[in-house]
C-alpha cells in the first residue's frame, strides 16, 4: 500500500551505482529514512524529489524492511541557495544541526518548520547571515532541552546591567559582582569542584534582550529583530554557537566549511 508525506531532505548519499539513501524530516514522524530506487539516474522521475534542501511529498511503499519512494511532487526546491556559496554553506550546517536534533518515529513539527523559515530566509536574504546562523542555534539548544535560565543572574536574581555572563556549561546568567565574589577574580577557573568545565561568554545588554526575545517569540515572528551595536550582535553570534555546541558535544564539517568560505 502506498503511503504519502511531506518532508525536506536533510541527507542524500549514494546506495550501489544507481540508488540514493535519503533521509527525509517530517512533521510527524520525525526522520524517515527512504530508498530512491534508480534516482541516480538524470533520467529518474524521482530525481528531483531527492536532492539537498527539496521539501516534497513523497509517495513511497514499503518492503523488506525497507521505505521505497515510488513518485510524488516539488513543493520547495530552494533552487536559490545554489546561486551563493555563503548561503549555500549555511544551509548545510542548517541541515545537519536539524538532522542532529532530531530522531525517528518523534514530532518534529517545530524543527521542520523553523528549519524551512530558516532556509527561505538564507535564499531570500532577508537578514544577514550571521543571524539567521545564531537564531537556529539558539532554537536547536532551546528545542532540545538547553534552554539557559534568562529570568537574571542565578546568584543574585537581579537584573543585569549593562554585561552579563553568560554561563554555557550550566545554563544560567552571572553578574560581574557576583564572579569576583565567587572566584576573587575573573575569568572563573576552567573546570569547577564537579569537574564540569566553565564556559564564559558575554552577552551586551541588546544581546541579551535579543536572546530573550527569541526564546519567546513565536516562530512567523523569530527573525524580527534587530540588533544595532556590533558589541551585541558579535556577542549574541559567538554565544550561540558556542551554547549550541558544547551541549551536543560536537562539532559540525558543514560549519567549517562555512567558516571557511566566510574568511
Amino acid at each position: 500500500m502506498k503511503k504519502t508525506v511531506d518532508g525536506l531532505v536533510l541527507r542524500e548519499l549514494p546506495f550501489g551505482e544507481h540508488d540514493k539513501l535519503l533521509t527525509v524530516l517530517t512533521a510527524g514522524e520525525g526522520k524517515l529514512f527512504m530508498t530512491a530506487k534508480g534516482a541516480m539516474s538524470m533520467h529518474s522521475k524521482v530525481l528531483p524529489l531527492c536532492r539537498l534542501f527539496t521539501y516534497a511529498n513523497f509517495e513511497y511503499y514499503e518492503k523488506n524492511d525497507r521505505r521505497w519512494v515510488s513518485g510524488g511532487s516539488v513543493n520547495d526546491s530552494f533552487f536559490g541557495l545554489n546561486t551563493d556559496l555563503c548561503g549555500f554553506s549555511l544551509a548545510a550546517y542548517i541541515l545537519q544541526v536539524a538532522d542532529e536534533i532530531t530522531g525517528e518515529g518523534v514530532d518534529a513539527t517545530e524543527i521542520l518548520r523553523m528549519t524551512l523559515n530558516t532556509l527561505y530566509c538564507i535564499e531570500q536574504k532577508q537578514k544577514p547571515l550571521p543571524i539567521i546562523k545564531a537564531v537556529y542555534e539558539w532554537f536547536a539548544a532551546m528545542i532540545s532541552g538547553f534552554a539557559p535560565d534568562l529570568s537574571g543572574c542565578e546568584k543574585c536574581g537581579a537584573e543585569p546591567g549593562q554585561t552579563v555572563w553568560l554561563d554555557v556549561m550550566n545554563g544560567r546568567l552571572l553578574c560581574e559582582d557576583c564572579l569576583k565574589k565567587q572566584s576573587g577574580s575573573l575569568p572563573l577557573p576552567e573546570v569547577d569542584e564537579y569537574s564540569t568545565r566553565t564556559i564564559l561568554m558575554p552577552l551586551t545588554a541588546s544581546a541579551l534582550a535579543a536572546l530573550r526575545y527569541v526564546a519567546s517569540a513565536p516562530l512567523s515572528r523569530i527573525f524580527s529583530f534587530s540588533i544595532s551595536e556590533q558589541a551585541g550582535l558579535e556577542s549574541f553570534c559567538r554565544g550561540a554557537e558556542s551554547y549550541l555546541l558544547n551541549h551536543l558535544e560536537r562539532g559540525f564539517d558543514t560549519l567549517e566549511f562555512y567558516r571557511s568560505v566566510q574568511d
